[in-house]
């Protein structure tokens, strides 16, 4: 007959000086030390999970206030991109106010917006975990792509209004259309009869009667070309102007500038004589282009709109 093993236990207390003593079958004893092992291994994980579950719980509630804040920050990125936009439309404003102001052909509405197209971005860096952040994260994409090329376009369009703005001032300034000194047009250009040989012949600028000493006014911007005198038209100066044109000024008493002298618009450049073949005081004012004469007339208080630029 086999004897059972058995686990002896004394338990002594400071009260008592005898020890207590019980004894336990081995197989239960290994059962409740597996048991006792079993319950702190399982005790000891649930702890650890607890806190790792409070950690997770942790760092979700930071994600969830990035998120927070990032949706945040891409609606208020959008609404400036809005803004911008909005600016944008007002200086295309301005810019279709100007064109029509100074006769420059207007850009159409249609092909601004072809201008600024193109093919839509697609970013899908937040599409596996926040679909609609990704999605509004498409949009001020887009909204920037927009902006970039509408940017570009305005630009252009924009630099070639100034450009063109500099272009007709310029052509202004340069163009004569002033009256050259104040006086009664005694002649005209075209075919007459000369007052003095009797005989028929061109005249190829207008005569403006005054008294001698009268100011003579350069009619546009320019450098004095050439100073002289001669016999038929006296004393006499040559302004050269940009664009092609030339203006000359005859049967002069005195002449105020020297060659090489800038002058401008409405400046003062001589005084009115009767200087050569003359019957009395005047000024004899021809305008020219490409070196050839045109009727000064049509060139006497130009406005800057009734000036264009041609080839001829």
């Amino acid at each position: 007959m086999t004897v059972k093993k058995r686990w002896h236990f004394s338990i002594i207390t400071t009260n008592s000086t005898r020890p207590v003593q019980f004894t336990i079958p081995q197989r239960l004893g290994i059962a409740i030390a597996a048991f006792i092992i079993a319950l702190l291994v399982f005790l000891t994980a649930s702890v650890i999970y607890i806190f790792y579950n409070q950690y997770k719980i942790s760092e979700a509630k930071d994600i969830m206030a990035e998120n927070f804040l990032l949706r945040t920050k891409v609606s208020n990125l959008s609404s400036e991109i809005d803004s911008i936009l909005t600016k944008l439309r007002l200086m295309e404003e301005w810019e279709d106010e100007i064109r029509t102001e100074k006769n420059f052909k207007s850009i159409n509405k249609e092909i601004r917006e072809l201008g600024v197209g193109g093919y839509p971005q697609v970013d899908t860096s937040f599409s596996s975990f926040d679909k609609n952040l990704n999605l509004q994260y498409n949009l001020v994409l887009s909204k920037i792509n927009h902006l970039k090329n509408k940017i570009v376009f305005d630009f252009e369009t924009h630099q070639e209004l100034l450009d063109n703005v500099k272009l007709k001032e310029l052509l202004y300034q340069n163009t004569p259309s002033i009256y050259p000194t104040y006086g009664r047009i005694s002649d005209g250009f075209g075919w007459r009869i000369h007052p003095i040989t009797k005989k028929r012949s061109f005249h190829y600028g207008l005569d403006f009667g005054n008294k001698i000493g009268t100011s003579i006014y350069a009619t546009a911007d320019g450098v004095v070309k050439e100073i002289g005198s001669k016999n038929n038209i006296g004393k006499y100066l040559v302004l050269s102007h940009k664009f092609g044109y030339q203006t000359v000024y005859a049967h002069l008493h005195k002449t105020l500038v020297k060659k090489g002298d800038p002058v401008r618009r409405g400046e003062i450049i001589a005084l009115m004589g009767n200087t050569g073949r003359s019957t009395g005081a005047h000024l004899h004012y021809e305008v020219l282009r490409y070196n050839k004469h045109r009727n000064p007339y049509h060139y006497l208080n130009k406005l800057e709109d009734d000036i264009i630029l041609t080839k001829d």
